[in-house]
This record gives structure tokens, C-alpha cells and sequence, in this order.
């Protein structure tokens, strides 16, 4: 690089001597010239090297934007003005138009999003239109985005980062059965939003982020660079993007305003799948993912059977169930 630089301000240190040559001044004042030219031009080149990329895209975009206006407006203001002030207009406008451009770009610099900027040039226009979104490793396994997407309640592009994918076959490679059993889901699902791919939805596999060996922040750095919400039923995933300013959808939130309400006293037909915490209970869920905690149902693990909600609890992840079978409750 160093040989680079020498080379380069050399040759504009000659460039400048042998120009002012030809205009007729002494070798000394061109030598003068021509070591400021060079001393200029390795301050500014310096200066340069050291800004970040988009700094340094935004100033040259500003630049070329603000010379071709300039020279546009300058040509047609000279056909009217006389000769002998043409370099004075030329000049004046461009350094206006320089001044104006690079102290607009200056101020919104801040507001530059090169990652959403090559988003949306590499968008293909006959694609799906919708705003895209990003999908986590819990969203792919609890399911419920598939069905929402066959129902047409979910549209765009669904990005999914190769990680994600990896994560959801270490799950379904797991010696536990019920996170195998998950992980197995999960792919099943990616495929299934692979078969529905068209007009509605488009699922775009996103290359890895190596940035970083946490999930969580790898999925809000992406959501942060291209500015799209992450699809997720992780309540601490959520937490941890909104105070980062990333906008989150929760399928749990979106599932809860779309199923009708459960009451107490309600009937339900639960598939005990796993016991409770406590002694002679049994675990099941609703469409949903609503966790129903049933007591006494231990023993009919693995099948079906009609309870009655004695008492709901809710949390910040969600509701909680709480219910007897049939032929136990009282009157």
C-alpha cells in the first residue's frame, strides 16, 4: 500500500508541476504547488482510508450528485450570462451545490441503511410483495407460522438464516424424544413453508452470521441490518430485540387475538402428553400451545380426555391452564 501512495502522489505532484510550467510560472512557484497538491492529496487520501465504507459511499454519492447538478444548472445559466463570468458561475454553483449536498449528508448519516439499501436492489419485483420477516429456531418447531401461512395470515418474504436450520436438525438429532420429536416438527414445518411458496409467501434461506456464537444476537444483528421483525415464541428473545429497537411479532401474542377465549367452566378435549410436576399430573396442550395442566391425569398419558377449566394464570409468556377431568370435579 505504501508503494501505492507514493506512487500516486508523486505522479499528481507532476501532473501539477509540469501544468503550472505550461501556464508560465517559474519552476519554483510550480514546485511549490505541486508538493502542497501532493501534501493535500495524502492528507485527504489518509483521512479517507481511516472513515467507514458508507461514510465514504455517502460523501462520493453526495459528490457526483452535487456536480452534475451544478454543471447542469451552470451550462444553462451561461448561454444567458456573458463569457467572461462563465468560470465564476461554473465555480460558485459547484462549491454551493457541494457545500449543500455534503452537510445534508452529514446530518442524516445516521439515517443510512446500506444493509436495507442491497435488501431491496437484490429483491427480485416479480416476487411476493409484504414486508420481509425473520424466522427463529422456536417459531419453526411450535409450528403455528404454517398454519398461519396457509391461511393466508402470513405474507412476504420469510428469511431464515442457515444457522437457524442447523440448530433445528441438532434438536431433531437430540437422544431426548420430546426435543427430538420438536426438532423433527421443525423441519417438517420448513418444508411445509417450502410447498407454499408463491405469490403469498417466499422462503429465502439467508446465509450465516458469524459475528457472533449467541443465537439471539445474530438473529437481531440481521433484523437490525435489514430492518425486518423476527417471527419468534421466545419471550426472552423478544425482550432482548425490542430494547434494541427491533420490532418483534410473537405467535403467541397473534395466535391468542385470533382463538377464542377459554372460560372457566369450559369443556376441552386434552391429549395427555407428559406428567406434571406434581404427583399425579398430567400435561397436555391446545391448538394453540396453550399449556393445560390436568390433575389426577397422569394415568391416561398418551390419550384423549374431556376436562373442565377450574382456574386460568396468566404470564408474560403466556396462559397456563389449569383443569379436572370430567367425572372428578365436585357439585
Amino acid at each position: 500500500m505504501r508503494i501505492i501512495n507514493v506512487t500516486f502522489i508523486t505522479l499528481i505532484g507532476l501532473s501539477v508541476f509540469f501544468g503550472f510550467v505550461n501556464f508560465g510560472y517559474s519552476w519554483i512557484i510550480s514546485l511549490g504547488f505541486a508538493t502542497l497538491s501532493s501534501v493535500i492529496s495524502y492528507i485527504i487520501a489518509n483521512y479517507i482510508s481511516k472513515r467507514k465504507l458508507k461514510v465514504v459511499i455517502s460523501f462520493s454519492i453526495a459528490l457526483a450528485i452535487a456536480l452534475i447538478i451544478a454543471n447542469l444548472i451552470a451550462s444553462i445559466i451561461a448561454k444567458f450570462t456573458p463569457s467572461i463570468i462563465h468560470s465564476y458561475i461554473y465555480l460558485t454553483l459547484n462549491l454551493l451545490f457541494i457545500y449543500i449536498f455534503f452537510s445534508f449528508t452529514y446530518q442524516k448519516r445516521k439515517d443510512l441503511k446500506f444493509g436495507e439499501m442491497v435488501s431491496f436492489l437484490q429483491r427480485d419485483f416479480t416476487d411476493v410483495l409484504g414486508r420481509p420477516k425473520l424466522v427463529d429456531t422456536s417459531a419453526l418447531i411450535d409450528g403455528r407460522i404454517l398454519e398461519l401461512a396457509k391461511e393466508g395470515l402470513l405474507e412476504g418474504e420469510l428469511l431464515i438464516p442457515k444457522f437457524v436450520i442447523g440448530e433445528v436438525q441438532h434438536i431433531a438429532d437430540s437422544l431426548d424424544p420430546l426435543r427430538r420429536e420438536k426438532g423433527r416438527r421443525g423441519l417438517s414445518v420448513l418444508e411445509g413453508l417450502k410447498q407454499l411458496s408463491g405469490k403469498a409467501i417466499k422462503v429465502e434461506i439467508i446465509p450465516d452470521n458469524p459475528r457472533n456464537r449467541e443465537v439471539d444476537h445474530r438473529l437481531i444483528n440481521i433484523a437490525r441490518a435489514r430492518r425486518v421483525p423476527i417471527i419468534t415464541t421466545d419471550y426472552n428473545l423478544q425482550k432482548l430485540a425490542e430494547i434494541q429497537g427491533v420490532e418483534v411479532i410473537n405467535l403467541n401474542k397473534v395466535t391468542k387475538a385470533l382463538a377464542p377465549p377459554v372460560m372457566l367452566g369450559d369443556k376441552l378435549k386434552i391429549k395427555i402428553v407428559r406428567e406434571g410436576k406434581e404427583p399425579d399430573q398430567g400435561i397436555g396442550y391446545l391448538d394453540d400451545g396453550t399449556m393445560v395442566v390436568v390433575d389426577h391425569a397422569r394415568k391416561y398419558m398418551g390419550k384423549e380426555i374431556e376436562i373442565e377449566v377450574v382456574s386460568i394464570y396468566q404470564t408474560d409468556t403466556g396462559r397456563i391452564i389449569f383443569g379436572r377431568k370430567q367425572e372428578e370435579i365436585k357439585i
